[in-house]
């Protein structure tokens, strides 16, 4: 008879082993099943990848991220040059004078156009009658108030190209009158220069300027702003500094230019006509900038600025929109404001340009000056 055996005993250590070794499968037991809840996703086995779905349908394409952008739609009609390198200007002797054929003869805004009309055919069919120009060149001609015509090309020409005919163009526009200069590229940036020696000729103004500044490329040689005899008992006096392209005053970086040897102040050159209002005093003929009267009320003509005009009734804004009395216009002693389109004397100025022509694009008459 054969006795049973008992196992041996285990010693301590091996069951500490053994009941980590199940608290860590029981872990990961749970781990697994927490993880197998949360990703929902089916995955395939790692032994047989899954091969890629075959468009069975035709038409289906699949979408990329590069599909998601939208190409820019093409103009039509593009611009290559901007409009300061698209215009030629024609300074033609006769426009201020009362010939015939003379632009400035025309009286009408219909008629000006109908003058600038056949400038525009002249010029384009003698041009196109050189072998380095194909088609016509200009699409617009317009006509200034002191009867300079300015030319403009297509969208994607650059007038420079047009350089070596400014010799024909004349040509072309001696019906009018003798054409003095043709400028390539009209757009100037002025501005004035004041304190600058009178004894000094504009030829060493411009050779100063162009040697201290050789960035300030200019378009033309400065001229004085005011005459010979205002001139004549002055050591100093205002200049005019023409820039070619858009300059601002900011972009130049300084308020004062040294010329000769002669510390000179920049300045903006503000334009002005016979029908600028100024905001200041309410009179015309001058800008609020070179102003030198009183402040006057557009509302009650009284000595203050207008935003400053006080109302009694408590629903009145105040200011330059009240309507109520006392209403008063400093130009011509009627009960309406000052800036009223239907002021008798801005009426008087607005027809008195429309007959002079300064309604049509062009330069102005006028600019601020310090004595």
């Amino acid at each position: 008879m054969s006795v049973p055996t008992v196992p041996a005993a285990i010693p301590p250590k091996k069951v500490l082993k053994l009941k980590l070794a199940k608290k860590n499968a029981a872990a990961d037991v749970a781990l697994n099943t927490t993880a197998t809840t949360m990703d929902t996703t089916p995955r395939a086995p790692s032994t047989s990848p899954v091969a890629p779905a075959v468009n069975t349908r035709g038409w289906e394409t699949v979408q990329t991220a590069a599909s998601k952008t939208k190409s820019p739609t093409p103009k039509l009609v593009a611009t290559k040059y901007p409009q300061a390198k698209r215009e030629v200007t024609c300074h033609v002797q006769n426009g201020n004078t009362v010939d015939t054929n003379g632009i400035q003869h025309e009286k009408t805004y219909a008629e000006r156009l109908a003058t600038v009309d056949v400038a525009l055919r002249r010029v384009n069919s003698v041009l196109v009658n050189n072998k380095d120009v194909a088609a016509p060149p200009f699409i617009q001609a317009r006509v200034t108030i002191r009867g300079s015509i300015i030319f403009t090309t297509s969208n994607d020409q650059n007038n420079v190209v047009y350089e070596h005919y400014t010799t024909i163009i004349p040509d072309a526009l001696s019906y009018y009158g003798v054409c003095e200069q043709v400028e390539i590229g009209k757009r100037f940036s002025q501005f004035l220069l004041h304190g600058v020696p009178t004894h000094l000729s504009l030829a060493e103004i411009s050779d100063s300027i162009a040697t201290n500044y050789p960035l300030l490329v200019q378009g033309q040689t400065p001229r004085w702003l005011t005459t010979a005899e205002r001139r004549e008992h002055k050591t100093n006096s205002t200049s005019m500094m023409r820039l070619t392209g858009s300059v601002k005053k900011a972009s130049i970086g300084c308020h004062n230019l040294i010329v000769c040897n002669r510390e000179c102040q920049l300045d903006d050159y503000i334009t002005y006509g016979q029908s600028t209002q100024c905001h200041n005093c309410q009179t015309y003929g001058h800008p609020a900038a070179l102003c030198r009267n009183n402040s006057c009320c557009a509302v009650c003509t009284g000595p203050r600025d207008t935003h400053e005009h006080a109302c009694n009734l408590p629903t009145c804004k105040k200011g330059p929109t009240c309507i109520h009395p006392p209403i008063c216009c400093v130009n011509c002693n009627a009960p309406h404001n000052a800036n009223d389109p239907n002021c008798p004397k801005r009426i008087k100025l607005r027809n008195s340009n429309k007959a002079t022509g300064v309604a049509i694009q062009g330069d102005a008459p006028m600019a601020g000056v310090a004595d």
